[in-house]
């Protein structure tokens, strides 16, 4: 029977696995290695091995599993990386803004990660001029501005 301890190291190590499946699957769907340094999962691995090696020794189950899982997740994330070695995907050609990558999908300026959220004003002074007031700069009613792309200010206030 196992104690409440054990299911929760349990839990923890396919939570462990869990986290890894988002960068396997881009990975091998988008045959895509931008990103990821090799020598740091080459580090992670031997570790992992080391690791486990330890947790053997001592029969530490829920240790087993975890370094099991790592070890795997680990090994195909170097297997693919070396195979999809600079081949990135169009998300992470060098130059492409978010702008770009959100004009292919329509949907300019309230990406994910976008550097404001829409309807936001483009730019305003981060501290104010406490004698006069701070200029802030608005866009024109309705204008989306996306993210990356330069645009003329007409719109000024005066704060006080």
């Amino acid at each position: 029977m196992l104690t409440a301890t054990e299911i929760a190291g349990f839990a923890g190590a396919g939570l462990a696995g869990a986290a890894y499946v988002p960068q396997i699957s881009h990975l091998i769907r988008a045959r895509c290695s931008a990103g990821i340094g090799r020598l740091a999962f080459e580090v992670w691995l031997l570790a992992s091995v080391l690791t486990m090696t330890r947790a053997i020794a001592i029969r530490a189950s829920v240790f087993i599993a975890l370094g099991g899982i790592q070890i795997a997740a680990t090994a195909l994330i170097m297997l693919y990386a070396t195979r999809y070695k600079d081949t990135p995907c169009p998300s992470h050609l060098p130059g492409q803004t978010m702008a770009k990558a959100a004009m292919r999908d329509g949907h300019p300026g309230n990406e994910p990660g976008s550097w404001r959220p829409a309807g936001r004003p483009v730019a305003e002074s981060a501290t104010p001029d406490e004698r006069s007031g701070a200029l802030r700069a608005y866009p024109q009613s309705g204008t989306r501005i996306p993210c990356g792309h330069r645009t003329q200010l007409t719109h000024l206030k005066r704060t006080t």
